[in-house]
């Protein structure tokens, strides 16, 4: 995988890209970055793909926003991401605040994505989305004793339940101080979003994916109700860090999907 810099409306947006074969999109889960699937990089390559996996704005090393973006605009981004790397259409595959933007790129670019693999979308009811918007942000600011670090610890051990490996354990935490005062962002932006238009209105072949050990395993059951169209794929236990934890099994839960009859350019 290379990395590279694209100057875009958002700033400049990192992003690795490596490959040759069918454009594969990755949008990683927030406040994470592309590193979340670094494992995943070589099946994929692999498998007969150009993976392109950027930061999404404000997280790893891409520029970061002074005011939190919405789902549309940071959609609008990675669609000017492909306009950069002259790619009409791609494969596109987001997890969870991913999905999110992966989700709505189809919903709002459709000619540009011609398979989508959503993961842990977090699409929730209009009161579920309030609730979440009316809590404070967490804040992770540097303290002299050092007690930040083991409050991000116990919180990440704590959505993990304790069954994560300790690599995606301290990714997780890396990614989280390094994203600083803006980390919740893309959260934000996702919890401020009703997906439901979206969600309704795509037409590419979607594959919802979701593992049983994710916090967002429940909405699986909510897309496929509304999208019984829809194929899906379901992993035993994991966590949120499940595409780091257990590479191989993520990656052959979506191939047969984005291998099968893709059209890009």
């Amino acid at each position: 995988m290379q990395k590279a810099y694209a100057s875009l409306s958002m700033g400049q947006i990192h992003y690795r890209m490596g490959g040759d074969g069918v454009p594969l999109l990755l949008i990683h889960q927030d406040p994470q970055s592309s590193l979340q699937f670094l494992h995943a990089f070589p099946l994929l390559i692999d498998a007969g793909f150009q993976v392109i996996a950027p930061d999404v704005p404000g997280y790893g090393m891409s520029d970061a926003p002074a005011q939190p973006p919405t789902i549309p605009e940071y959609a609008a981004v990675l669609a000017e991401l492909l306009d950069h790397l002259d790619i009409q259409s791609a494969v596109v595959v987001g997890h969870h605040t991913g999905a999110s933007m992966a989700c709505q790129l189809t919903y709002a670019f459709p000619e540009r994505v011609s398979k989508l693999v959503i993961h842990g979308l977090p699409w929730y009811t209009q009161e579920e989305r309030e609730e979440r918007l009316a809590r404070p942000h967490m804040d992770f600011g540097s303290k002299a004793d050092g007690s930040h670090f083991t409050d991000l610890w116990k919180l990440i051990e704590l959505m993990s339940r304790g069954t994560s490996s300790l690599e995606s354990s301290h990714m997780a935490a890396f990614h989280t101080l390094w994203a600083a005062e803006k980390h919740w962002f893309a959260h934000h932006a996702a919890f401020s979003y009703d997906m439901t238009p979206a969600v309704e209105e795509i037409k590419a072949p979607t594959l919802v994916v979701s593992n049983t050990g994710d916090i967002l395993h429940f909405v699986a059951e909510r897309l496929l109700k509304l999208r019984p169209d829809f194929a899906s794929a379901e992993l035993e236990g994991g966590t949120s860090y499940i595409i780091r934890d257990e590479p191989q099994a993520w990656v052959e839960a979506i191939l047969e999907f984005i291998t099968t009859d893709s059209q890009t350019s």
